[in-house]
């Protein structure tokens, strides 16, 4: 017989605190300042973040304070609801989470800059808060920050935790931030079964082969070439089959954005995007966010634009289908997955829908304005 053990005792009532504030801030990751910010107050920050679609996240402050945090909103504009917890508690969470950092944030003239620590070392960060959006606008950067690059639309903490994990091991071959702001945009092009997406991809390398990174639909590599086929009548194994892919997905993105910057070219055209995944899920974008262990406005956020083109007529699908392999849909079936592609995207900033048209080249030609505009707002 197991001996019973008493509960652990819950901490001081006091601890148990919440509060829901929002928050108008700026963010700049920065590249020379005054080293006398050294001189001013300081405290060590250590947080954590959970998988699932909240962006919630534990920080220990001095080893002596601890809360929890969800945050919802994105960019200049968020809310918060912090609960303190006790110290213990906190240990506890922090300890069961994956995606980490460390920082030293120094107080100036209420700015907050963050010296991060471990894989991050190096990065610099500088955030700034103001009561209203209005007065954010009017914030310019302090004589002693001599250098910085605004990432407020595109940089997170919760992001530079997931680098901090990726990084965990290797040894950057140059400074930390180079991997953040050297990123070239991405933009996907996307659409139901046999909507033109190769063929679209194979003009367009030809026409903009020095502006563009290609990059193959990953799911035909691992079905046409490994052999893995979705197991279409198996929901907990179609789950693992778009795991696999949002992975294989990450893994050919991050390394085409390196070819990218060592050819020089403007952006990635990726044939697919994470966010395809959940328009093969039952419950679409809530069943990802799940599965994937992320939030769908970091998926979002991955992306400059997103092209989104319509399923052919049927006439057209059938033709095209018997060429493709890959291809188990009937057209009803792939009309449904055109039409959950489109709905799952649609909440991107720069999604743009491209009909059938009255032609191939009608469509192609649509495709090639969108590219261009893409790439001029960059």
């Amino acid at each position: 017989m197991k001996k019973k053990t008493k509960p652990p005792k819950v901490g001081p009532k006091e601890h148990e605190n919440e509060e829901a504030v929002d928050e108008f801030e700026r963010r700049w990751i920065v590249l020379s300042l005054d080293p006398d910010i050294a001189r001013y107050p300081s405290k060590e920050i250590e947080q954590g973040y959970f998988d699932g679609q909240a962006d919630m996240r534990v920080r220990i402050t001095d080893g002596s304070t601890a809360v929890i945090t969800r945050k919802t909103g994105k960019g200049r504009v968020r809310t918060e609801r912090n609960r303190g917890v006790s110290l213990g508690t906190g240990r506890f969470l922090l300890d069961s989470t994956g995606h980490r950092l460390e920082k030293r944030r120094h107080l100036r003239d209420g700015w907050e800059i963050d010296y991060f620590h471990g894989p991050l070392s190096g990065l610099v960060l500088a955030e700034i808060e103001k009561p209203t959006v209005a007065e954010l606008d009017k914030v310019r950067l302090p004589i002693w920050i001599h250098s910085a690059i605004e990432v407020t639309g595109s940089l997170t903490n919760r992001m530079l935790a997931r680098i901090a994990y990726d990084l965990r091991g290797e040894t950057p071959t140059g400074p930390v931030r180079d991997l953040i702001v050297k990123d070239v945009p991405k933009i996907v092009l996307t659409g139901g079964p046999c909507s033109g997406k190769s063929s679209v991809m194979t003009a367009l390398r030809t026409e903009f082969g020095d502006l563009l990174h290609c990059v193959p639909e990953v799911a035909t590599i691992v079905i046409e070439q490994v052999g893995v086929k979705p197991p279409v009548d198996d929901r907990m194994g179609m789950k693992s089959f778009q795991r696999t892919i949002y992975r294989v997905q990450l893994g050919f993105e991050r390394g085409s954005n390196q070819q990218a910057l060592r050819d020089g070219r403007s952006a990635l055209l990726l044939d697919r995007g994470t966010v395809d995944g959940a328009a093969y899920m039952k419950n679409g974008t809530r069943d990802m966010e799940q599965i994937f262990r992320t939030n769908i406005q970091d998926e979002y956020d991955r992306y400059h634009g997103i092209i989104c083109l319509d399923v052919p007529p049927q006439d057209i699908y059938e033709a095209n289908k018997s060429g493709n392999p890959a291809r188990y849909e009937n057209y009803d079936q792939a009309a449904a997955i055109g039409h959950r592609l489109r709905e799952v995207w649609s909440g991107h900033p720069r999604f743009r829908f491209i009909g059938n048209g009255s032609s191939w080249e009608d469509k192609l030609q649509k495709v090639r304005h969108q590219i261009k505009e893409l790439l001029k707002s960059a």
